[in-house]
């Protein structure tokens, strides 16, 4: 962690790659070993390319090219650099492999904003050898004003690696920068930084976190070309969900018995969380044609949103009978039986759920809230260390987590996971509720008061699913 009043000068945006021809197969390794993560790597290098695309047909364009390569070899890449002819404004630069011209070596692509100001960067670049995925695939979210210039660097796991502020504050040359190290094990130092009035001014307007732009091509007009060439189905935005409504009542009245469309409308409803409308849609599916499992499932989800919880059981119930190796299936069911107040039947749907599906972070979650509320925090603590090891964007289990520790008075280990879950949901009132009274216990009251203050005028969370012990 660095705050300096010198400000160091970054000629471009910062490349944290250049792999070098001979890196070892252990090097490669890393993507290889998960190949969910292989996956994800490669579809995010893919969309990337599609944002490519979609930006270089919207905009006139010119193009800049040079080669390179590695050490102790010859020209390995072509580089092209894309820029807007209008703005000047560096749009992307792919590097096509020399032998392998079809074949791409590193992309990144920069979008701006109506003021052509940098919003965000992303960059994915392969190894010249043992190539089965991306080896970095990072993501960069931008702010700027008149005087201050920040970014947050991310994985595409959503894992924040690096964030950096360079300006002037009040009239005087700022810097700040943090890298992952700090993000571990956060410090008094590092606490008492991220709090100072020159940290909320760099950092105070720069997401904090990845959400929906995980996805390069989030929220883009795309063409129906482009939407299949990146894999993706429509975008379940208000709009659309509404349109997709429109149409399946359309479809319903020419061709009332269907179970099929009745389950698709009841969908639509139930992203639309209209949770009355979308249960009478399932149950006409199901009458249907009472095979509809899935009718079943969703239904039961429809009815715990509604609090009729031994209706969703019940669903839950008859979709577990029937697929009976579903680790969601019982998750959701222990979710509305602890809704319900049957916590011995709620730990029994959990632990099936677990023995089912290993990596179920949200049945880890909910079976330490069982333990919780038994009082037996260390055995819940287990459950929510498993969580975050499973899922890091899962906020509520560093919430849960940070309540054991701050409950058995580990104030320390408290604080950083309560910052770790505020860093995923940065207006969460309880999350800052609990790092105020924590801070207060450690003694650091003008910060806790600082806290406490922003807490007080936020609403309450809404209904969820993921909720915590406290």
């Amino acid at each position: 962690m660095k705050i300096t009043s010198s400000v160091t000068m970054i000629l471009g945006w910062i490349y944290l790659i250049y792999p070098v021809v001979g890196h070892t197969a252990d090097t490669a390794s890393i993507n290889t070993s998960n190949e969910k993560h292989v996956n994800t790597l490669n579809l995010f290098a893919e969309r990337l390319y599609v944002l490519h695309q979609h930006q270089t047909t919207q905009n006139e364009i010119f193009q800049k090219e040079s080669s390179g390569g590695y050490r102790g070899g010859d020209d390995f890449y072509r580089e092209v650099k894309y820029y807007d002819k209008k703005s000047g404004n560096l749009l992307s630069r792919v590097m096509w492999e020399i032998d392998k011209p079809e074949q791409i070596h590193e992309i990144e692509v920069f979008v701006y904003d109506d003021e052509d100001k940098l919003k965000r960067d992303y960059l994915a670049a392969f190894l010249p050898v043992h190539r089965n995925a991306p080896v970095q695939a990072l993501i960069n979210l931008h702010h700027q004003n008149d005087e201050l210039k920040s970014f947050r660097q991310f994985e595409v796991s959503g894992q924040k690696i690096y964030e950096y502020c360079e300006g002037k504050f009040f009239g005087e040359p700022l810097n700040i920068s943090f890298d992952d190290n700090d993000f571990v094990e956060y410090s008094q130092e590092t606490m008492k930084a991220m709090e100072s009035e020159e940290y909320l001014a760099c950092f105070g307007k720069t997401r904090a976190t990845l959400g929906d732009y995980v996805n390069p091509l989030f929220g883009l007009p795309l063409s129906a070309d482009l939407m299949k060439k990146a894999g993706m189905d429509e975008v379940d935005t208000f709009e659309s969900i509404e349109l997709k409504i429109k149409n399946l009542t359309k479809a319903i009245e020419k061709k009332k018995l269907s179970s099929t469309l009745y389950y698709q409308r009841g969908m639509a409803y139930l992203k639309k969380r209209v949770f009355d409308l979308a249960v009478d849609d399932f149950s006409q599916s199901i009458e249907l044609d009472d095979s509809m499992d899935d009718a079943y499932f969703s239904r039961g989800l429809a009815y715990g949103r509604l609090r009729m919880f031994d209706e969703g059981i019940r669903d839950l119930s008859v979709y577990i009978k029937r697929n009976p190796e579903s680790s969601v299936a019982y998750t959701k069911r222990g979710v509305r039986r602890i809704w319900a107040g049957k916590y011995s039947l709620a730990e029994e749907d959990l632990k099936t759920a677990i023995f089912i599906d290993p990596n179920n972070a949200e049945a880890y979650d909910d079976l330490g809230v069982m333990y919780a509320r038994k009082g037996k925090y260390k055995k819940a603590q287990e459950q929510f260390k498993k969580v975050v090891e499973i899922d890091s964007s899962y906020s509520k289990g560093f919430h849960n987590l940070a309540m054991t520790y701050y409950i058995l008075n580990d104030l320390s280990k408290s604080l950083i996971n309560i910052n770790k879950a505020l860093e995923l949901q940065p207006n969460d009132k309880n999350a800052l509720l609990l790092k105020g009274e924590t801070m207060l216990k450690l003694g650091m009251a003008k910060e806790a008061k600082i806290i406490l203050d922003k807490a007080e005028f936020l609403p309450e969370g809404g209904w969820q699913e993921r909720f915590s012990i406290q």
